[in-house]
């Protein structure tokens, strides 16, 4: 689908597809070159959120610095692709597997890197990754105060393939709401805008909805 602001008058944020912290960080300036380029966005588009994906918090924090420059209002930190080749990196979906190392370790100094930029932070995430398994880490995520969570409501393994988990996402719009600091997005069979008004008034979510951007 290739669209834009002006064709969506009612887009509030616009988010960029996400792109690799390695490769923004390397020392080959073709792989830079290529990061730069999917970056690129019209003033239109803003205000416009750059979504990354890596496993080493000190990319993150070059390349939340590397987006300040180049205007962004925001970063989304994916952490729900589920794409073989980037969760072997230990991105995406992966940093779900160890919950303590990925929100100590990784998290807290990806929040410290935004901060710095003076840039806000969000997260992108699933309902787990073999099975459902949520309220730990979730809670890790919640507690450094991110502007806001999407949820994707299914596992890692169950990819697109079974209808969303609402019950659980109910759950986890729930603790959002207890922390009283994010906005939660949900991502997971909205097929129509009737359905997508049932959803707020069950679970009370923040519905956004999400536009590809030109390319």
């Amino acid at each position: 689908m290739v669209t834009n602001m002006t064709s969506h008058p009612l887009v509030q944020v616009m988010w960029t597809e996400f792109v690799s912290c390695e490769a923004l960080c390397s020392s080959s300036q073709a792989s830079r070159n290529r990061m730069l380029t999917a970056l690129q966005y019209a003033p239109e588009e803003r205000p416009i959120v750059a979504q990354l994906f890596g496993s080493k918090p000190h990319q993150f924090r070059e390349s939340a610095m590397l987006l300040r420059d180049l205007g962004f209002d925001g970063i989304d930190i994916n952490m729900g692709c589920p794409e073989k080749n980037v969760n072997k990196q230990g991105s995406g979906a992966a940093l779900i597997l160890d919950p303590p190392n990925a929100m100590v370790g990784f998290y807290d100094a990806i929040v410290r890197a935004c901060q710095e930029a003076g840039l806000p932070v969000s997260v992108k995430t699933r309902i787990g990754f073999h099975y459902i398994d949520y309220h730990d880490w979730i809670n890790r995520i919640l507690d450094t105060e991110p502007e806001a969570l999407t949820i994707h409501g299914r596992t890692r393994d169950e990819m697109s393939a079974v209808p969303a988990h609402w019950d659980v996402i109910g759950d986890i719009v729930h603790l959002v709401k207890d922390k009283r600091q994010s906005t939660c997005v949900v991502i997971g069979n909205v097929k129509k805008q009737t359905i997508g008004h049932e959803l707020v008034v069950v679970i009370t979510i923040d519905i956004y909805v999400a536009v590809p951007r030109a390319t």
